[in-house]
């Protein structure tokens, strides 16, 4: 019976076994497409592909964790990169960042040094934040006085104004581009990216999205961008932080910002962190 009707229809025949076969195939493709989707593989570039400058998500959920990245961690070496240097290695310095920042420049003494700030800026917009590039100079965007002026080192640090908006991953991502867009502008520079400073044990149970896990989860992704040749990671956490991990008290007026006599031990961990050029 089977045989006379591949006899009298063969090109049914085959065309039922194409469709089995393709059908098998095509059907298996969209099971592992559907599996990797669940466990999130391949999804984070795609997703903050998606977000919008703020942070804010533009209708999909992000689910990233930080292998996802791909990139190396910092490689392991023999003994500290760092060492000690005294103010003036600070001359040719820029420090970018938000009002946290802003306070060394208001309390540090140090004059010489450039401060690119803005008081509530984050990760997504720092680069065209618009700052007075020298004495009475115009305003004009950080990238733009980054290609105007050279500097021997740039200091980085964002972060806590990005708390409670996008995820660790986002925030990790984006700030890779700013480190490699300073990078492009500045070849010759030594970067530093400075970790978030945390926030008081007090404030973060007045502000739930302004925590210190939060913060400690971003801080992670930061060290990653680390090569220990011409990028550095370094973490004022380990000066500034009370038994408990949490911003000391007594360091800040309310519970975010240094208070300006209390800068003392952020700036001696700068000046323990130098890193000289052999």
């Amino acid at each position: 019976m089977v045989k006379e009707f591949i006899k009298k229809y063969p090109l049914t025949v085959l065309m039922i076994i194409f469709w089995i076969v393709g059908g098998i195939w095509f059907g298996s493709h969209i099971i592992f497409d559907k599996v990797e989707e669940a466990s999130g593989r391949g999804r984070a570039q795609e997703v903050i592909e998606q977000m919008d400058p703020s942070g804010a998500f533009a209708g999909l959920p992000v689910r990233a964790q930080a292998q996802v990245t791909g990139d190396a961690a910092p490689p392991a070496g023999t003994g500290s990169v760092f060492t000690k240097v005294n103010v003036s290695y600070f001359d040719d310095a820029c420090f970018i960042g938000d009002s946290r920042t802003d306070t060394l420049r208001l309390y540090s003494g140090w004059t010489k040094p450039a401060y690119y700030t803005k008081t509530g800026t984050n990760i997504w917009d720092i680069m065209d934040d618009t700052v007075q590039a020298g004495d009475g100079g115009a305003e004009i965007s950080i990238d733009k006085a980054l290609q105007t002026h050279k500097f021997g080192k740039v200091y980085i640090m964002l972060g806590v104004n990005e708390l409670g908006t996008g995820t660790p991953e986002s925030y990790y991502q984006q700030f890779r581009k700013v480190v490699d867009r300073i990078r492009q502008l500045q070849p010759d520079a030594l970067i530093f990216v400075e970790s978030i400073i945390h926030v008081t044990d007090a404030e973060q149970k007045a502000q739930p999205a302004i925590n210190n896990d939060a913060i400690n989860s971003r801080n992670t992704l930061l060290k990653k961008l680390a090569d220990n040749k011409k990028t550095f990671y370094i973490d004022a956490n380990e000066v500034l932080d009370d038994k408990n991990g949490c911003l000391n008290a007594s360091y800040t007026f309310d519970g975010v910002h240094l208070k300006g006599d209390q800068v003392g031990p952020w700036l001696d961990f700068l000046l323990a962190h130098g890193v000289v050029r052999k």
